[in-house]
């Protein structure tokens, strides 16, 4: 078993996996995370699709960044039979990509309104998502739509129709792992748990969770940590040099790292901000806890 977890997780293979499907040339190219400043020099350049991850009023009415498009984080995931919810198959999220106007060659950088906290989970996850599919130049801006009015941004107020893009997703399974899979190999990587502390130790639970605690060995990042709110109330994330718990794991970068949470969008946080500190053998569970714990899989607690 051990020989075949390797292959699955070794970064020599991301990388040829990347290689296989590398994007067309793009006019620019993004970092994981994207400064204000950064953005309001490309602003207007070709091939550079901004997302905006809001509610469509405030959208609409509010403002946004100029030449963005909007998307809600319920537009790319659905309640499976067990209940979870996960991502939409890769025809759909293709589809959904295009009509937003993506193009393959295109610089994709993703941003959150911050008026709710599922505006910023699902930003984050949009990031994952498009990394799945093989779009890798894709990054999120950083502090999201606060930063952007912090740093004097300019704001665009209409919201054309996009022209439907050519967007193709050619999925990385790589960067996904199932229940199961996490379930049998667990043991031999680190298994990174993105809910907040007090559920990591058993002492508390999302309403939808069906049990407490977590799966046993599993160790600690709060996607809560990088969490801060603005002096308007808006919601961001402020992105570390290096997440808190690498700091003192010192993980090698290459190390093998599995991703959950109680849904997706959790660990898609960490996701980013690993990948951004250098980390990028990273595999993520969709599927969470929520998953899990419908099928009734081992959790210990403090």
């Amino acid at each position: 078993m051990s020989q075949s977890v390797t292959h699955h997780l070794n970064p020599t293979l991301l990388t040829l996996l990347w290689a296989l499907v590398s994007l067309p040339a793009a006019a620019i190219t993004v970092a994981p995370v994207v400064s204000p400043d950064w953005l309001a020099e490309h602003l207007r350049e070709p091939g550079l699709a901004i997302i905006e991850v809001s509610e469509i009023a405030a959208f609409e009415f509010d403002g946004h960044i100029p030449g963005a498009v909007y998307t809600n984080k319920s537009d790319w995931r659905h309640q499976a039979a067990d209940t979870s919810l996960v991502h939409y198959d890769a025809d759909r999220l293709q589809g959904i990509i295009r009509a937003l106007g993506v193009n393959q060659g295109d610089a994709v950088l993703v941003y959150y309104r911050g008026t709710e906290v599922n505006e910023a989970l699902g930003a984050f996850y949009l990031v994952w998502l498009f990394n799945y599919l093989g779009h890798t130049n894709v990054g999120i801006l950083d502090q999201g739509w606060s930063g952007w009015l912090r740093s004097g941004g300019e704001i665009e107020e209409d919201a054309p129709t996009p022209k439907p893009g050519n967007f193709t997703a050619r999925p990385l399974g790589a960067l996904e792992i199932s229940t199961r899979e996490l379930q049998q190999i667990g043991e031999f990587y680190p298994v990174i748990d993105g809910r907040p502390a007090s559920h990591f130790t058993g002492q508390d639970k999302f309403p939808a969770n069906l049990a407490y605690g977590r799966i046993e060995g599993s160790l600690s990042q709060p996607w809560q940590d990088y969490l801060h709110r603005d002096e308007d109330g808006l919601i961001y994330m402020q992105t570390p040099e290096i997440p808190a718990l690498l700091q003192r794991k010192g993980f090698a970068r290459d190390t093998p790292l599995l991703l959950t949470c109680f849904g997706g969008t959790g660990a898609a946080i960490n996701f980013v901000m690993f990948y951004n500190a250098g980390y990028h053998n990273l595999r993520l569970d969709d599927g969470g806890l929520r998953r899990w714990n419908e099928r009734h899989l081992p959790l210990v607690k403090d």
